[in-house]
């Protein structure tokens, strides 16, 4: 902890706060947990990815998306385990500007192969679905995913866990894809969201 505390402090960390109990420490993860909601205030639209890095290529890899980011007109907010090098870049957009889901989904498509490159993977711990199907092609060679899909044909040769699907992943309690729609009682200004 003293090394830690010694490198936060010579980086320009302003506070160091350790839980000093199991309520500090609840209170900690609900700051983190809620990270992802609180895009929602900052971002009509944001895309989610989930990579993977060795722990050492953190700062590097850090700087080189505030650099993709910055290059792309985008914003990039970094949520990640730091302990195992699992990375959750948040890419803010607008879909309601012309070319901005487009430029958006580049970017993220790109801080995957940034992953690959840096000797991480295009998944850390949520798989990959629909929409990583294109970026599973710059992990593994071709003899691989045939290899992979024989391996699920075995397992599943009706096709029916999952269709279409290179390898499924459960979504998150109540999440539903596509943009936000609000409930009718929202709309009606009866109930909000906060």
């Amino acid at each position: 902890m003293r090394q830690v505390r010694e490198l936060c402090g010579s980086n320009g960390a302003s506070e160091i706060r350790v839980a000093q109990s199991e309520q500090e420490r609840a209170l900690v993860w609900k700051g983190r947990k809620a990270a992802f909601a609180s895009m929602g205030r900052i971002s009509p639209n944001y895309i989610v990815q989930d990579g993977v890095i060795p722990r050492t290529a953190l700062p590097r890899v850090l700087t080189e998306i505030e650099s993709m980011a910055t290059g792309s007109g985008l914003r990039v907010a970094n949520v990640f385990h730091a302990g195992d090098g699992n990375l959750h870049p948040l890419v803010l957009y607008d879909r309601s500007i012309p070319g901005q889901e487009e430029a958006a989904l580049d970017l993220s498509y790109r801080i995957l192969r940034l992953c690959v490159d840096s000797g991480g993977s295009i998944t850390g711990e949520h798989g990959v679905g629909k929409e990583k199907q294109e970026a599973l092609g710059y992990m593994f060679t071709e003899p691989d995913l045939a290899t992979m899909q024989l391996v699920r044909c075995a397992f599943d040769p009706e096709n029916i866990s999952n269709p279409d699907k290179v390898f499924p992943r459960p979504r998150l309690c109540g999440d539903r894809p596509g943009p936000y729609v609000p409930h009718p009682l929202e709309s009606a200004g009866i109930a909000e969201i906060f």
